[in-house]
């Protein structure tokens, strides 16, 4: 049965739209209230920057969310590091003094960095001098047990958390997560080299991304000239007049409030000037000059955008990374051009933002898709290996130490989830890439978040990830 009002209001909204046009070519003397069917053929044209399920306040189910919608603040923003290829332990978070029957070190110990502040057996490889002079902000996690030597199935599980060797999982990548929860102008940013996130995996909320391949679009809805600008700003005028019109003749309804706030905050946006915050100046690469000369691909550049969106609060997650890592051979000659560049890109990034005093607020991750085998092959290279580690560096966690550990042939040890430290096996658990997702949700999001994410819960996924998450007081 249909109430009176009801009609009324049915009725009025049919006239209404009856004497609209359909289509926005330009700047018209007036612009009418949108329909719902006009809003999806014109104002998400105008006002494309929003998500459109967003601007037309669809009801939470129907886009797959909970029927109880639950706000979690980001706490840390996130940058996520893939290191593309399977890198070797050794040369990277878990070093070793001396050789056994199955480990050929084949480096000088004595070149490798004990780590600022850390007990003396924290060491990172070689190539990495600058990161180990960061101290209390580096977190290592050593023997992470992979359970594939897969290079899509490896990393498919640290990105999400969840192992399976097809490398298909459907499941939103961790970045995704918490991407999902921002209500920033860039949810999500995918640079030179990361993984390509997982959006559509049963987010509680929609989220957009923009790729690197598309900066130049996108650089283009925020212009700098002045003339643009106000162009821009003049479409926006009319859309807040075609609301005021359409709230004076059919009410305030859902709908219209999220054309209304996505209006706002696009014309907020547009007179802050983040155009000119999505460009690079030379000023921006001033602090990655020492590492572009010698990097390839450009990752200097990726380094110093990901400072810039963060430093302007314009992001909340970058997707980034290098590859390379794949070394089955002449291992050494590939990571001695590969690694000093972007450890100097890297240490520069953290000493930024501790500059801008946005490192306890910003959490990096450096993961790969597994080890490497501890003995060198006949190419002079090292091959695929189930176990690995990660970094965790910044959003104030309490650094200068290792999380778990292997035995001098390279195997994972079990790890105390209390203290971090290696224990014999059965006396704790395996450290996985479950428990780096579960730290980087509980890090980025708090831990009721992780009542959605049950897989890397301590109740029903019996992931403790308590020693990763430990904060410096």
């Amino acid at each position: 049965m249909t109430h009176s009002g009801d009609k009324k209001q049915q009725d009025a909204l049919q006239e209404f739209q009856q004497t609209q046009t359909r289509t926005l070519p330009c700047l018209p003397d007036e612009v009418h209230a949108f329909s719902r069917r006009q809003i999806l053929t014109t104002g998400a044209a105008v006002v494309g920057y929003a998500s459109v399920a967003r601007l037309l306040g669809m009801p939470a189910v129907a886009m797959g969310q909970a029927p109880e919608q639950t706000t979690f603040p980001v706490l840390r923003k996130l940058v996520w590091i893939n290191m593309s290829g399977g890198w070797d332990i050794l040369e990277s978070v878990d070093p070793k003094k001396t050789s056994t029957a199955n480990l050929d070190v084949g480096y000088d110990f004595n070149l490798t960095h004990p780590l600022a502040g850390a007990p003396a057996d924290v060491r990172l490889g070689r190539f990495f001098p600058g990161v180990a002079s960061l101290g209390d902000d580096v977190l290592l996690l050593r023997g992470l047990a992979m359970g594939t030597t897969s290079h899509d199935a490896g990393s498919v599980y640290m990105d999400t958390g969840i192992l399976s060797n097809t490398g298909r999982v459907n499941a939103a990548s961790i970045p995704s997560i918490v991407a999902s929860e921002s209500d920033a102008t860039i949810p999500i940013i995918q640079l030179g080299g990361g993984m390509e996130p997982m959006l559509d995996r049963g987010l509680l909320k929609p989220v957009s991304l923009v790729r690197a391949q598309n900066l130049d679009l996108y650089r283009s809805m925020y212009p700098t000239e002045k003339a643009a600008v106000d162009r821009k700003l003049a479409m926006l005028d009319y859309l807040k007049k075609s609301v005021a019109r359409a709230k004076a003749k059919v009410g305030t309804n859902d709908r219209l409030g999220a054309v209304e706030a996505a209006e706002s905050k696009i014309r907020g946006q547009i007179a802050s000037g983040i155009g000119s915050k999505l460009q690079l100046t030379d000023a921006d690469r001033a602090p990655f000059a020492a590492a572009a000369a010698n990097m390839r691909g450009g990752p200097a550049d990726a380094f110093a955008l990901a400072l810039k969106l963060l430093n302007n609060d314009l992001v909340t997650c970058v997707n980034m990374g290098l590859g390379g890592f794949d070394t089955h051979a002449n291992q050494d000659r590939q990571l001695s051009s590969l690694l000093p560049p972007f450890d100097v890109a890297l240490t520069a990034f953290v000493k930024e933002l501790r500059k801008s005093k946005k490192l306890e607020s910003t959490l990096i991750v450096l993961y790969s898709d597994f080890g490497r085998t501890a003995k060198i092959n006949g190419s002079a290279g090292r091959d695929h290996w189930p176990v690995g580690g990660a970094m965790m560096l910044g959003g104030n966690i309490d650094g200068a130490r290792a999380v778990g550990g292997t035995t001098g042939d390279l195997l994972a040890q079990d790890f105390d989830p209390a203290t971090g430290n290696a224990v014999r096996e059965g006396n704790g658990q395996q450290l996985t890439p479950k428990h780096l997702g579960a730290a980087v949700v509980r890090l980025c999001l708090g831990d009721d978040y992780l009542r959605y994410r049950t897989y890397l819960s301590k109740e029903d996924g019996d992931v403790d990830s308590d020693a990763l998450v430990r904060l410096r007081s």
